[in-house]
Protein backbone atom coordinates (compact mmCIF):
# COMPACT_ATOMS: atom_id res chain seq x y z
CA UNK A 1 0.00 0.00 0.00
CA UNK A 2 3.15 2.27 0.46
CA UNK A 3 3.18 3.07 -3.55
CA UNK A 4 -0.60 3.86 -3.26
CA UNK A 5 -0.12 6.31 -1.09
CA UNK A 6 1.71 8.15 -3.47
CA UNK A 7 -0.69 9.10 -5.71
CA UNK A 8 -4.42 10.49 -5.51
CA UNK A 9 -5.88 7.74 -5.48
CA UNK A 10 -8.54 9.25 -3.20
CA UNK A 11 -11.88 10.78 -4.47
CA UNK A 12 -11.24 14.42 -6.09
CA UNK A 13 -13.13 17.32 -4.16
CA UNK A 14 -14.48 20.38 -5.62
CA UNK A 15 -11.60 22.56 -4.52
CA UNK A 16 -9.71 20.31 -7.45
CA UNK A 17 -8.64 22.22 -10.41
CA UNK A 18 -9.88 21.90 -13.51
CA UNK A 19 -8.46 19.11 -15.86
CA UNK A 20 -7.78 19.03 -19.41
CA UNK A 21 -9.54 15.86 -20.19
CA UNK A 22 -11.73 13.94 -17.73
CA UNK A 23 -12.51 9.82 -18.45
CA UNK A 24 -15.31 7.40 -16.59
CA UNK A 25 -14.70 4.21 -16.18
CA UNK A 26 -11.71 2.04 -15.81
CA UNK A 27 -12.72 -1.01 -18.35
CA UNK A 28 -10.45 -1.96 -21.43
CA UNK A 29 -12.19 1.12 -23.18
CA UNK A 30 -11.38 3.56 -20.35
CA UNK A 31 -7.66 1.86 -19.71
CA UNK A 32 -6.51 2.03 -23.93
CA UNK A 33 -7.83 5.31 -23.82
CA UNK A 34 -5.99 6.46 -20.41
CA UNK A 35 -2.42 4.77 -22.08
CA UNK A 36 -3.15 6.28 -25.06
CA UNK A 37 -3.37 9.80 -23.97
CA UNK A 38 -0.59 9.66 -21.85
CA UNK A 39 1.53 8.20 -24.78
CA UNK A 40 0.26 11.30 -26.66
CA UNK A 41 1.68 13.41 -23.83
CA UNK A 42 -1.48 14.06 -22.34
CA UNK A 43 -2.82 14.44 -18.52
CA UNK A 44 -6.05 12.21 -17.73
CA UNK A 45 -8.03 12.34 -14.37
CA UNK A 46 -9.70 8.99 -14.49
CA UNK A 47 -13.16 8.93 -12.50
CA UNK A 48 -13.64 4.89 -11.27
CA UNK A 49 -16.71 4.05 -8.85
CA UNK A 50 -15.22 0.72 -7.11
CA UNK A 51 -11.98 0.55 -5.47
CA UNK A 52 -8.96 -0.89 -5.93
CA UNK A 53 -10.19 -4.68 -6.37
CA UNK A 54 -13.10 -5.60 -8.25
CA UNK A 55 -16.55 -6.06 -7.38
CA UNK A 56 -19.87 -5.22 -7.35
CA UNK A 57 -22.83 -3.40 -6.35
CA UNK A 58 -26.61 -2.74 -6.17
CA UNK A 59 -25.80 0.75 -8.07
CA UNK A 60 -26.13 -1.29 -11.28
CA UNK A 61 -29.30 -3.19 -10.48
CA UNK A 62 -31.51 -2.62 -13.65
CA UNK A 63 -35.36 -3.55 -14.03
CA UNK A 64 -34.95 -6.51 -16.82
CA UNK A 65 -38.00 -6.88 -18.90
CA UNK A 66 -37.60 -10.36 -19.87
CA UNK A 67 -34.38 -11.98 -18.03
CA UNK A 68 -34.09 -14.79 -20.15
CA UNK A 69 -32.98 -12.34 -22.57
CA UNK A 70 -30.35 -10.22 -20.83
CA UNK A 71 -27.98 -11.41 -18.00
CA UNK A 72 -28.21 -10.03 -14.50
CA UNK A 73 -26.31 -6.53 -14.25
CA UNK A 74 -24.45 -7.52 -11.29
CA UNK A 75 -22.12 -9.85 -12.94
CA UNK A 76 -22.41 -7.81 -16.82
CA UNK A 77 -20.63 -5.06 -15.27
CA UNK A 78 -17.89 -4.59 -12.31
CA UNK A 79 -17.18 -1.58 -10.56
CA UNK A 80 -13.29 -1.55 -9.19
CA UNK A 81 -10.01 -0.76 -11.01
CA UNK A 82 -10.13 -2.44 -14.32
CA UNK A 83 -14.15 -2.10 -14.85
CA UNK A 84 -15.56 -5.14 -16.60
CA UNK A 85 -12.23 -6.11 -17.68
CA UNK A 86 -12.00 -8.50 -14.58
CA UNK A 87 -15.12 -10.61 -16.05
CA UNK A 88 -13.73 -10.33 -19.49
CA UNK A 89 -12.99 -13.29 -21.13
CA UNK A 90 -10.40 -11.82 -23.48
CA UNK A 91 -11.89 -12.27 -26.75
CA UNK A 92 -10.70 -9.97 -29.42
CA UNK A 93 -12.31 -9.96 -33.11
CA UNK A 94 -12.60 -7.08 -35.37
CA UNK A 95 -15.23 -6.69 -37.08
CA UNK A 96 -15.44 -7.71 -40.80
CA UNK A 97 -15.90 -5.60 -44.02
CA UNK A 98 -19.40 -6.22 -44.34
CA UNK A 99 -20.44 -4.96 -41.00
CA UNK A 100 -19.55 -1.78 -42.42
CA UNK A 101 -21.67 -2.50 -45.93
CA UNK A 102 -25.41 -0.93 -45.97
CA UNK A 103 -27.08 -4.04 -46.16
CA UNK A 104 -30.76 -3.80 -48.06
CA UNK A 105 -31.99 -6.18 -45.76
CA UNK A 106 -30.82 -5.19 -42.32
CA UNK A 107 -32.89 -1.68 -41.59
CA UNK A 108 -31.28 0.88 -39.76
CA UNK A 109 -27.18 -0.56 -39.49
CA UNK A 110 -25.90 2.49 -41.90
CA UNK A 111 -22.56 3.24 -40.61
CA UNK A 112 -21.76 7.41 -41.10
CA UNK A 113 -17.66 6.27 -41.83
CA UNK A 114 -15.76 3.51 -43.05
CA UNK A 115 -13.47 0.88 -41.66
CA UNK A 116 -10.26 2.72 -42.79
CA UNK A 117 -11.11 4.95 -39.67
CA UNK A 118 -10.64 2.43 -37.23
CA UNK A 119 -8.49 -0.32 -38.78
CA UNK A 120 -5.02 1.59 -38.94
CA UNK A 121 -5.66 1.71 -35.03
CA UNK A 122 -5.94 -2.22 -35.16
CA UNK A 123 -1.82 -2.57 -34.08
CA UNK A 124 -2.20 -0.34 -30.96
CA UNK A 125 -5.18 -2.07 -29.72
CA UNK A 126 -3.24 -5.27 -30.22
CA UNK A 127 -0.64 -4.36 -27.93
CA UNK A 128 -2.49 -3.05 -25.16
CA UNK A 129 -4.54 -5.91 -25.00
CA UNK A 130 -1.74 -8.40 -25.71
CA UNK A 131 -3.29 -10.25 -28.26
CA UNK A 132 -1.63 -10.36 -31.31
CA UNK A 133 -2.65 -8.52 -34.93
CA UNK A 134 -2.89 -10.97 -37.35
CA UNK A 135 -6.93 -11.33 -38.07
CA UNK A 136 -6.37 -13.05 -41.54
CA UNK A 137 -4.57 -16.17 -41.48
CA UNK A 138 -5.27 -18.52 -44.91
CA UNK A 139 -6.06 -21.89 -44.45
CA UNK A 140 -4.43 -24.47 -45.56
CA UNK A 141 -6.91 -25.68 -48.22
CA UNK A 142 -8.62 -23.37 -50.88
CA UNK A 143 -12.90 -23.51 -49.51
CA UNK A 144 -15.08 -22.26 -52.14
CA UNK A 145 -19.21 -22.49 -52.39
CA UNK A 146 -19.07 -19.12 -50.17
CA UNK A 147 -17.47 -20.37 -46.92
CA UNK A 148 -13.97 -18.97 -45.43
CA UNK A 149 -12.05 -19.93 -42.81
CA UNK A 150 -9.86 -17.01 -42.96
CA UNK A 151 -10.81 -15.42 -39.99
CA UNK A 152 -9.46 -16.01 -36.39
CA UNK A 153 -10.33 -14.81 -33.23
CA UNK A 154 -7.51 -13.68 -31.05
CA UNK A 155 -7.43 -13.90 -27.01
CA UNK A 156 -5.48 -11.36 -24.73
CA UNK A 157 -2.48 -13.25 -22.69
CA UNK A 158 -4.51 -12.39 -19.83
CA UNK A 159 -7.99 -10.94 -19.40
CA UNK A 160 -7.46 -8.88 -17.00
CA UNK A 161 -5.87 -6.39 -18.10
CA UNK A 162 -5.96 -4.04 -15.04
CA UNK A 163 -3.17 -6.73 -13.46
CA UNK A 164 -0.80 -5.93 -16.82
CA UNK A 165 -1.19 -2.24 -15.71
CA UNK A 166 -2.27 -1.62 -12.25
CA UNK A 167 1.21 -0.10 -11.05
CA UNK A 168 1.63 1.41 -14.32
CA UNK A 169 -1.81 3.28 -13.99
CA UNK A 170 -0.72 4.52 -10.16
CA UNK A 171 2.72 5.58 -10.72
CA UNK A 172 1.83 7.38 -14.17
CA UNK A 173 2.66 11.02 -13.91
CA UNK A 174 -0.23 11.94 -16.07
CA UNK A 175 -2.75 9.47 -15.10
CA UNK A 176 -4.43 10.71 -11.74
CA UNK A 177 -7.10 8.18 -10.80
CA UNK A 178 -9.54 9.28 -8.25
CA UNK A 179 -11.31 5.94 -6.52
CA UNK A 180 -15.33 5.79 -4.85
CA UNK A 181 -16.03 8.19 -7.17
CA UNK A 182 -19.21 7.87 -8.57
CA UNK A 183 -20.81 10.33 -10.98
CA UNK A 184 -24.30 11.20 -10.14
CA UNK A 185 -25.00 13.94 -12.78
CA UNK A 186 -23.97 16.54 -15.48
CA UNK A 187 -23.83 20.52 -14.97
CA UNK A 188 -24.36 21.74 -18.17
CA UNK A 189 -23.43 25.66 -19.21
CA UNK A 190 -27.18 28.05 -18.83
CA UNK A 191 -27.40 27.60 -22.55
CA UNK A 192 -27.03 23.86 -22.30
CA UNK A 193 -24.57 23.86 -25.02
CA UNK A 194 -21.60 22.65 -23.33
CA UNK A 195 -21.00 20.42 -19.87
CA UNK A 196 -19.88 22.47 -17.52
CA UNK A 197 -18.54 19.33 -14.89
CA UNK A 198 -20.01 16.34 -13.43
CA UNK A 199 -21.46 15.78 -9.94
CA UNK A 200 -19.79 12.45 -8.13
CA UNK A 201 -20.65 11.00 -5.04
CA UNK A 202 -17.35 10.31 -2.93
CA UNK A 203 -17.31 9.19 0.82
CA UNK A 204 -16.60 12.38 1.53
CA UNK A 205 -19.74 14.02 0.30
CA UNK A 206 -20.88 14.92 -2.89
CA UNK A 207 -18.45 17.15 -5.66
CA UNK A 208 -18.03 18.69 -9.07
CA UNK A 209 -15.59 17.41 -11.34
CA UNK A 210 -14.37 20.09 -13.72
CA UNK A 211 -12.84 19.79 -17.18
CA UNK A 212 -12.42 21.15 -20.61
CA UNK A 213 -13.74 17.51 -21.75
CA UNK A 214 -15.68 14.57 -20.59
CA UNK A 215 -15.26 11.40 -21.69
CA UNK A 216 -17.56 8.42 -20.85
CA UNK A 217 -16.53 5.01 -21.19
CA UNK A 218 -18.98 3.32 -18.49
CA UNK A 219 -20.04 0.46 -20.56
CA UNK A 220 -22.91 0.76 -22.65
CA UNK A 221 -25.99 0.66 -20.08
CA UNK A 222 -24.37 2.70 -17.54
CA UNK A 223 -23.48 5.66 -20.12
CA UNK A 224 -27.03 5.47 -21.49
CA UNK A 225 -28.63 4.72 -18.15
CA UNK A 226 -26.55 8.39 -16.70
CA UNK A 227 -27.54 10.45 -20.13
CA UNK A 228 -30.94 9.53 -19.70
CA UNK A 229 -31.17 10.68 -16.34
CA UNK A 230 -29.54 13.71 -17.69
CA UNK A 231 -32.36 13.82 -19.95
CA UNK A 232 -34.78 14.32 -17.64
CA UNK A 233 -33.30 17.99 -16.73
CA UNK A 234 -32.61 18.52 -20.22
CA UNK A 235 -35.49 16.80 -22.25
CA UNK A 236 -34.54 18.40 -25.68
CA UNK A 237 -31.01 16.74 -25.63
CA UNK A 238 -29.55 13.68 -26.72
CA UNK A 239 -32.36 13.69 -29.95
CA UNK A 240 -35.39 14.76 -27.15
CA UNK A 241 -37.53 12.41 -25.67
CA UNK A 242 -38.46 9.46 -27.24
CA UNK A 243 -35.64 9.68 -29.37
CA UNK A 244 -32.21 7.26 -30.28
CA UNK A 245 -31.14 7.91 -26.45
CA UNK A 246 -31.37 4.36 -25.44
CA UNK A 247 -33.05 2.89 -28.76
CA UNK A 248 -31.78 -0.16 -31.19
CA UNK A 249 -29.66 -1.73 -28.12
CA UNK A 250 -28.06 -5.19 -29.81
CA UNK A 251 -25.67 -8.01 -28.36
CA UNK A 252 -25.40 -11.74 -30.45
CA UNK A 253 -27.05 -14.61 -30.09
CA UNK A 254 -24.84 -17.53 -29.21
CA UNK A 255 -25.74 -21.32 -29.15
CA UNK A 256 -25.55 -24.82 -30.39
CA UNK A 257 -28.41 -26.34 -32.50
CA UNK A 258 -25.77 -28.85 -34.54
CA UNK A 259 -23.09 -30.97 -34.98
CA UNK A 260 -20.46 -31.01 -37.22
CA UNK A 261 -18.82 -34.29 -38.49
CA UNK A 262 -15.85 -34.04 -40.74
CA UNK A 263 -14.68 -36.24 -43.16
CA UNK A 264 -11.65 -36.43 -41.89
CA UNK A 265 -11.32 -36.70 -38.26
CA UNK A 266 -7.84 -35.82 -38.15
CA UNK A 267 -8.85 -31.75 -39.16
CA UNK A 268 -10.35 -30.95 -36.17
CA UNK A 269 -6.30 -30.01 -35.13
CA UNK A 270 -7.13 -26.98 -37.55
CA UNK A 271 -9.90 -25.49 -35.41
CA UNK A 272 -8.45 -26.11 -31.80
CA UNK A 273 -6.69 -23.12 -30.07
CA UNK A 274 -3.31 -22.65 -31.07
CA UNK A 275 -0.54 -20.41 -29.87
CA UNK A 276 0.86 -17.95 -31.59
CA UNK A 277 4.72 -17.68 -30.74
CA UNK A 278 5.22 -14.20 -31.89
CA UNK A 279 2.25 -12.57 -30.16
CA UNK A 280 2.94 -15.57 -27.14
CA UNK A 281 -1.27 -15.25 -27.20
CA UNK A 282 -3.68 -18.16 -28.40
CA UNK A 283 -6.29 -17.93 -31.59
CA UNK A 284 -8.72 -19.83 -32.83
CA UNK A 285 -9.78 -20.38 -36.71
CA UNK A 286 -13.71 -20.30 -37.36
CA UNK A 287 -15.99 -21.07 -40.48
CA UNK A 288 -17.65 -18.17 -41.93
CA UNK A 289 -20.01 -17.25 -44.91
CA UNK A 290 -17.82 -14.93 -47.65
CA UNK A 291 -19.87 -11.51 -47.69
CA UNK A 292 -20.56 -12.26 -51.42
CA UNK A 293 -22.57 -15.27 -50.10
CA UNK A 294 -24.35 -13.64 -46.98
CA UNK A 295 -25.90 -11.11 -49.63
CA UNK A 296 -26.77 -13.69 -51.85
CA UNK A 297 -28.97 -15.64 -49.26
CA UNK A 298 -29.92 -12.11 -47.47
CA UNK A 299 -28.32 -13.79 -43.98
CA UNK A 300 -26.71 -12.08 -40.74
CA UNK A 301 -23.01 -12.14 -40.07
CA UNK A 302 -22.41 -15.29 -38.19
CA UNK A 303 -19.07 -16.65 -36.87
CA UNK A 304 -19.18 -20.62 -36.38
CA UNK A 305 -16.46 -23.07 -34.39
CA UNK A 306 -16.43 -27.00 -33.43
CA UNK A 307 -16.64 -27.08 -29.60
CA UNK A 308 -17.58 -29.35 -26.99
CA UNK A 309 -20.94 -30.69 -25.95
CA UNK A 310 -23.23 -28.53 -23.33
CA UNK A 311 -21.17 -29.33 -20.72
CA UNK A 312 -24.35 -29.69 -18.48
CA UNK A 313 -25.91 -32.65 -20.70
CA UNK A 314 -24.42 -36.08 -19.00
CA UNK A 315 -26.00 -37.15 -22.40
CA UNK A 316 -22.44 -36.61 -23.79
CA UNK A 317 -21.21 -39.41 -21.48
CA UNK A 318 -17.96 -37.78 -20.92
CA UNK A 319 -16.05 -37.84 -18.05
CA UNK A 320 -13.73 -35.24 -18.93
CA UNK A 321 -16.85 -32.76 -19.48
CA UNK A 322 -18.63 -34.42 -16.55
CA UNK A 323 -15.48 -33.41 -14.18
CA UNK A 324 -15.87 -29.63 -15.18
CA UNK A 325 -18.95 -29.31 -15.12
CA UNK A 326 -19.01 -30.88 -11.69
CA UNK A 327 -16.37 -28.12 -10.95
CA UNK A 328 -18.17 -25.05 -12.69
CA UNK A 329 -21.18 -26.21 -10.93
CA UNK A 330 -19.33 -25.78 -6.90
CA UNK A 331 -19.49 -21.78 -7.49
CA UNK A 332 -16.44 -21.11 -5.47
CA UNK A 333 -14.70 -23.52 -8.12
CA UNK A 334 -16.31 -22.45 -11.11
CA UNK A 335 -16.01 -18.78 -10.10
CA UNK A 336 -11.73 -19.37 -10.37
CA UNK A 337 -11.78 -21.38 -13.57
CA UNK A 338 -13.93 -18.39 -15.47
CA UNK A 339 -15.61 -15.66 -15.24
CA UNK A 340 -19.18 -15.66 -13.53
CA UNK A 341 -21.29 -15.06 -17.21
CA UNK A 342 -19.72 -17.48 -18.96
CA UNK A 343 -19.35 -19.82 -15.72
CA UNK A 344 -23.57 -19.40 -15.99
CA UNK A 345 -23.40 -20.60 -19.77
CA UNK A 346 -21.66 -23.53 -19.39
CA UNK A 347 -23.77 -25.11 -15.96
CA UNK A 348 -26.91 -24.10 -17.98
CA UNK A 349 -30.51 -24.23 -15.80
CA UNK A 350 -31.53 -25.28 -12.93
CA UNK A 351 -31.31 -28.06 -10.85
CA UNK A 352 -28.59 -29.61 -11.64
CA UNK A 353 -28.76 -33.42 -12.76
CA UNK A 354 -25.41 -33.93 -10.31
CA UNK A 355 -25.90 -38.02 -10.47
CA UNK A 356 -25.62 -38.74 -14.25
CA UNK A 357 -22.79 -36.58 -14.30
CA UNK A 358 -21.07 -38.25 -11.02
CA UNK A 359 -21.44 -41.64 -12.95
CA UNK A 360 -19.49 -40.27 -15.97
CA UNK A 361 -17.09 -39.90 -14.27
CA UNK A 362 -16.31 -42.08 -12.19
CA UNK A 363 -16.88 -44.77 -14.79
CA UNK A 364 -15.02 -43.31 -17.63
CA UNK A 365 -12.11 -41.99 -15.41
CA UNK A 366 -9.77 -44.39 -16.99
CA UNK A 367 -9.52 -43.13 -20.13
CA UNK A 368 -9.91 -39.21 -19.69
CA UNK A 369 -6.93 -39.12 -17.56
CA UNK A 370 -4.50 -37.77 -19.91
CA UNK A 371 -7.10 -35.31 -21.58
CA UNK A 372 -8.01 -33.88 -17.47
CA UNK A 373 -4.04 -33.52 -17.21
CA UNK A 374 -3.76 -31.81 -20.25
CA UNK A 375 -6.43 -29.11 -19.76
CA UNK A 376 -5.38 -28.78 -15.72
CA UNK A 377 -1.50 -28.23 -17.25
CA UNK A 378 -3.02 -25.73 -20.28
CA UNK A 379 -5.37 -23.89 -17.68
CA UNK A 380 -3.28 -23.77 -14.58
CA UNK A 381 0.61 -24.35 -15.60
CA UNK A 382 1.19 -22.86 -18.52
CA UNK A 383 1.61 -19.48 -19.02
CA UNK A 384 -0.21 -17.88 -21.43
CA UNK A 385 -2.78 -20.24 -20.16
CA UNK A 386 -4.95 -22.12 -22.93
CA UNK A 387 -8.54 -19.89 -23.18
CA UNK A 388 -10.25 -23.13 -23.29
CA UNK A 389 -10.06 -26.60 -24.63
CA UNK A 390 -11.63 -29.14 -27.56
CA UNK A 391 -12.31 -32.65 -26.71
CA UNK A 392 -11.02 -34.54 -29.34
CA UNK A 393 -12.69 -38.03 -30.19
CA UNK A 394 -11.74 -40.37 -33.12
CA UNK A 395 -15.18 -40.12 -34.66
CA UNK A 396 -14.50 -36.63 -35.65
CA UNK A 397 -17.88 -35.27 -34.42
CA UNK A 398 -18.59 -31.87 -32.60
CA UNK A 399 -20.97 -29.45 -31.07
CA UNK A 400 -20.99 -26.53 -33.64
CA UNK A 401 -20.84 -22.93 -32.05
CA UNK A 402 -22.72 -20.46 -33.63
CA UNK A 403 -22.14 -16.29 -32.53
CA UNK A 404 -24.51 -14.48 -34.70
CA UNK A 405 -25.45 -10.55 -35.36
CA UNK A 406 -28.62 -9.04 -33.79
CA UNK A 407 -30.26 -6.25 -36.36
CA UNK A 408 -30.73 -3.05 -34.81
CA UNK A 409 -34.48 -2.32 -33.44
CA UNK A 410 -35.57 0.95 -32.18
CA UNK A 411 -37.85 -1.34 -30.09
CA UNK A 412 -35.12 -3.07 -28.44
CA UNK A 413 -34.28 -0.41 -25.73
CA UNK A 414 -32.93 0.81 -22.38
CA UNK A 415 -35.21 3.09 -20.61
CA UNK A 416 -35.53 4.32 -16.48
CA UNK A 417 -37.53 2.47 -13.87
CA UNK A 418 -38.89 4.44 -11.31
CA UNK A 419 -36.86 2.97 -8.51
CA UNK A 420 -33.67 5.42 -7.65
CA UNK A 421 -30.32 3.47 -6.73
CA UNK A 422 -28.36 4.79 -3.21
CA UNK A 423 -26.80 7.61 -5.00
CA UNK A 424 -30.09 9.04 -6.69
CA UNK A 425 -30.12 8.29 -10.19
CA UNK A 426 -33.06 6.33 -11.77
CA UNK A 427 -32.09 2.79 -12.15
CA UNK A 428 -32.68 1.69 -15.90
CA UNK A 429 -35.12 -0.79 -17.52
CA UNK A 430 -33.81 -3.23 -20.47
CA UNK A 431 -35.87 -4.14 -22.70
CA UNK A 432 -33.27 -6.18 -25.00
CA UNK A 433 -35.70 -7.97 -27.86
CA UNK A 434 -34.89 -10.61 -30.40
CA UNK A 435 -36.59 -10.51 -34.06
CA UNK A 436 -37.60 -12.95 -36.39
CA UNK A 437 -35.49 -12.21 -38.66
CA UNK A 438 -32.41 -12.83 -35.82
CA UNK A 439 -33.72 -16.37 -35.27
CA UNK A 440 -34.13 -17.17 -38.90
CA UNK A 441 -30.89 -16.09 -39.87
CA UNK A 442 -29.05 -18.36 -37.85
CA UNK A 443 -31.06 -21.13 -38.96
CA UNK A 444 -30.52 -20.34 -42.45
CA UNK A 445 -26.77 -20.03 -41.78
CA UNK A 446 -26.61 -23.18 -40.46
CA UNK A 447 -28.54 -24.86 -43.69
CA UNK A 448 -26.01 -22.65 -45.95
CA UNK A 449 -23.01 -23.36 -44.06
CA UNK A 450 -23.97 -27.22 -44.36
CA UNK A 451 -24.08 -27.07 -47.89
CA UNK A 452 -20.40 -25.44 -48.82
CA UNK A 453 -18.97 -27.73 -45.90
CA UNK A 454 -20.53 -30.94 -48.23
CA UNK A 455 -19.19 -29.23 -51.51
CA UNK A 456 -16.12 -28.72 -50.38
CA UNK A 457 -15.23 -31.97 -48.90
CA UNK A 458 -15.16 -31.13 -45.35
CA UNK A 459 -17.68 -32.15 -43.88
CA UNK A 460 -21.38 -31.86 -43.07
CA UNK A 461 -23.86 -30.64 -40.50
CA UNK A 462 -26.33 -32.94 -38.09
CA UNK A 463 -29.12 -30.73 -36.02
CA UNK A 464 -30.00 -31.76 -33.12
CA UNK A 465 -33.65 -30.57 -33.31
CA UNK A 466 -35.95 -31.48 -35.95
CA UNK A 467 -37.64 -28.41 -38.31
CA UNK A 468 -40.40 -27.82 -35.93
CA UNK A 469 -38.41 -27.49 -32.70
CA UNK A 470 -34.91 -25.66 -33.79
CA UNK A 471 -36.70 -22.65 -33.85
CA UNK A 472 -38.04 -22.67 -30.69
CA UNK A 473 -34.76 -23.81 -29.55
CA UNK A 474 -32.66 -20.71 -31.28
CA UNK A 475 -34.79 -18.15 -29.53
CA UNK A 476 -34.40 -19.79 -25.92
CA UNK A 477 -30.38 -19.09 -26.39
CA UNK A 478 -31.26 -15.58 -27.71
CA UNK A 479 -29.75 -13.70 -24.80
CA UNK A 480 -26.77 -11.35 -24.12
CA UNK A 481 -26.32 -8.39 -21.99
CA UNK A 482 -22.68 -8.31 -21.95
CA UNK A 483 -22.05 -6.97 -25.41
CA UNK A 484 -24.56 -3.73 -25.03
CA UNK A 485 -24.27 -2.29 -28.59
CA UNK A 486 -26.45 0.43 -29.88
CA UNK A 487 -27.97 2.15 -27.15
CA UNK A 488 -26.10 5.54 -28.14
CA UNK A 489 -25.80 4.82 -31.62
CA UNK A 490 -23.39 6.74 -34.10
CA UNK A 491 -24.61 8.80 -37.04
CA UNK A 492 -25.10 12.09 -38.81
CA UNK A 493 -27.84 14.19 -36.76
CA UNK A 494 -29.68 14.04 -33.32
CA UNK A 495 -32.68 12.77 -34.99
CA UNK A 496 -31.95 9.52 -35.40
CA UNK A 497 -28.83 9.27 -33.45
CA UNK A 498 -26.67 10.19 -30.13
CA UNK A 499 -23.18 10.62 -31.55
CA UNK A 500 -21.32 12.13 -34.44
CA UNK A 501 -18.58 10.15 -36.54
CA UNK A 502 -16.27 11.26 -34.13
CA UNK A 503 -18.44 10.05 -30.90
CA UNK A 504 -19.05 13.50 -29.88
CA UNK A 505 -22.55 14.18 -28.27
CA UNK A 506 -24.51 16.00 -30.61
CA UNK A 507 -25.12 19.27 -29.10
CA UNK A 508 -22.82 19.06 -26.27
CA UNK A 509 -19.12 19.50 -27.88
CA UNK A 510 -16.83 19.03 -24.84
CA UNK A 511 -19.04 15.82 -24.16
CA UNK A 512 -17.73 12.15 -26.13
CA UNK A 513 -18.88 8.49 -25.64
CA UNK A 514 -16.37 5.52 -25.68
CA UNK A 515 -18.12 2.34 -25.60
CA UNK A 516 -19.63 -0.49 -28.19
CA UNK A 517 -23.00 1.31 -27.54
CA UNK A 518 -22.21 3.72 -30.53
CA UNK A 519 -22.07 1.20 -32.85
CA UNK A 520 -25.04 0.75 -35.56
CA UNK A 521 -24.28 -2.36 -36.33
CA UNK A 522 -23.58 -5.51 -33.92
CA UNK A 523 -21.81 -7.89 -36.84
CA UNK A 524 -20.70 -11.53 -35.54
CA UNK A 525 -17.88 -9.93 -33.55
CA UNK A 526 -17.19 -9.25 -30.03
CA UNK A 527 -17.40 -5.57 -29.52
CA UNK A 528 -14.22 -4.80 -27.04
CA UNK A 529 -11.74 -4.67 -29.83
CA UNK A 530 -13.78 -2.53 -32.34
CA UNK A 531 -14.35 -0.32 -29.03
CA UNK A 532 -10.83 0.09 -28.10
CA UNK A 533 -9.78 1.11 -31.51
CA UNK A 534 -11.93 3.63 -31.44
CA UNK A 535 -11.15 5.05 -27.97
CA UNK A 536 -7.55 4.83 -29.53
CA UNK A 537 -8.93 7.16 -32.41
CA UNK A 538 -10.50 9.17 -29.98
CA UNK A 539 -7.47 10.05 -27.97
CA UNK A 540 -5.66 11.35 -31.32
CA UNK A 541 -8.58 13.17 -32.34
CA UNK A 542 -8.67 15.14 -29.23
CA UNK A 543 -5.43 15.52 -29.17
CA UNK A 544 -4.69 16.41 -32.45
CA UNK A 545 -7.59 19.09 -32.10
CA UNK A 546 -6.01 20.49 -28.89
CA UNK A 547 -3.18 21.13 -31.31
CA UNK A 548 -4.79 23.43 -33.58
CA UNK A 549 -6.84 25.20 -30.96
CA UNK A 550 -3.66 26.16 -28.89
CA UNK A 551 -1.56 27.02 -32.69
CA UNK A 552 -4.58 29.20 -33.37
CA UNK A 553 -5.25 30.55 -30.16
CA UNK A 554 -2.06 30.52 -28.17
CA UNK A 555 -4.33 33.63 -26.26
CA UNK A 556 -6.97 31.60 -25.43
CA UNK A 557 -8.13 30.69 -21.08
CA UNK A 558 -8.34 26.69 -20.68
CA UNK A 559 -11.64 27.46 -19.02
CA UNK A 560 -14.68 24.53 -20.34
CA UNK A 561 -16.68 27.58 -21.67
CA UNK A 562 -14.13 29.27 -23.92
CA UNK A 563 -12.60 26.08 -25.18
CA UNK A 564 -16.60 24.46 -25.84
CA UNK A 565 -17.05 27.95 -28.15
CA UNK A 566 -14.55 27.35 -30.25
Amino acid sequence: MDIITKKMLKPVSSSEPSFDFCLVGTGPVGISFALELERLGRDVLVLESGDLEAGSDDASRAEIVDPLRHAPMDIAVCRGLGGTSWTWGGRCVPYDAIDWVERDFVAESRWPIGPEVVTRFNTRAAEILNCGDSFEIPHPSRLGYGLTADSVERWCRRSQLMRDYREHFIQSERIQISLNTTVTGMQLSPDGRHVESLTVSTPAGPAQVKARRFVLAMGGVETTRLLLNVQQQWPQHFGGVDGPLGRYYMGHISGKIASIAFERPGDISEWDFKRDPKANAFYRRRFMLTPEAQIKHRVLNTAFWPDNPSFHDPAHRSAVLSAVFLALAFPPTGRRLLPEGIRLAHTGPRPYHLLPHLRNAVFDAPHAVADIYRILRDRFVRKPRKPGFLVWNKGGQYALNYHAEQIPSRDSRITLAPERDAFGLLRAKIDLRFADQDIQSVIDSHLVLDQALRLSAIGSLRFMYGKKEVRDRVYAQAADGYHQVGSTRMGANERTSVVDQDVRVHGLPNLFIASSSVFPSSGQANSTFLAVTFALRLAEHLVAQDDVVKAATPWLATSPTEVAST
